[in-house]
């Protein structure tokens, strides 16, 4: 994630004023790839010489790295989930407002032009009153017992996997288009590989989820990370009393009506 943020920072039309590293050697490897006009040993001096940082490490540094940074002063882009426990992402919240800095969190797939489309359609009263939302967000790359990385562990990545890592992004894209927010919640979580490079897994690889709006709206969705052939398959449907949009990430120029 890094190498997409440095990316976007460049073409925004800023600059990578430096990285820090798991290891100062990793980050000299990777300065570079990501465009780092510096590369610091300690993360303080780092914090000390941006405008604003950006938090792309795993899940259970963010809170440390984020809160250290807003004390400091500066603007944060940190990774979701914001932390791996609501109390802390919380108290992230809290520390932004109470220091007057913007704290972001790259919800990048609200930007697709279809999208946009969606929302102002949705805005000007198009689709009617909302009455049910559907959808899913499948991909493959946790297929096998073999496919292993570090989200998978609870420690590092958090209590929930596949939820916290893409399934905040179908909560955040469904409220993004309607403009209402989910207020209630039922949700079943599954393994579908119980052991992952030798070793017990904690989290989960599926989610299926029904929930309700606070404008009264229905719904449900289905999360997987072993879902064969899906490589980043995204879906949204909203229907209303006067019309139904639906959004597939795999086809995103196409807003179907």
């Amino acid at each position: 994630m890094g190498r997409v943020h440095s990316h976007a920072i460049a073409v925004a039309g800023g600059e990578v004023a430096g990285i820090a590293g798991s290891s100062p050697e990793r980050a000299r490897e990777a300065a570079d790839s990501l465009r780092a006009a510096e590369v610091f040993d300690d993360t303080d001096e780092l914090i000390a010489a941006a405008d604003v940082v950006h938090i792309c490490t795993p899940n259970h540094l963010h809170a440390p790295l984020a809160l250290a940074a807003i004390a400091a002063g500066k603007h944060v882009v940190c990774e979701k989930p914001l932390a791996t426990d609501a109390a802390t992402a919380q108290a992230m919240t809290e520390a932004a407002r109470e220091a007057g800095v913007v704290a972001s969190v790259p919800f990048v797939y609200r930007f697709h032009p279809m999208v946009r489309e969606a929302r102002a359609r949705v805005a000007a009263g198009e689709v009617g009153r909302l009455t049910l939302a559907h959808g899913s967000y499948l991909q493959d790359w946790l297929l096998r017992p073999e496919d292993d990385n570090w989200r998978v562990d609870a420690d590092k990545g958090g209590a929930l996997r596949a939820f916290g890592d893409i399934g905040s992004h179908w909560c955040d894209l469904l409220e993004f288009v309607t403009g209402d927010r989910i207020t209630a919640v039922s949700a079943q979580l599954a393994k579908a590989n119980a052991t992952r490079g030798g070793r017990e897994v904690a989290t989960e690889d599926i989610v299926t989820l029904q929930f309700v709006t606070d404008g009264g709206m229905v719904g449900s969705t289905v999360v997987s990370q072993v879902s064969a052939g899906r490589k980043n398959r995204l879906f949204l449907e909203v229907s209303g009393s006067r019309a139904t949009v639906a959004f597939d990430q795999e086809q995103p120029e196409t807003l179907w009506l």
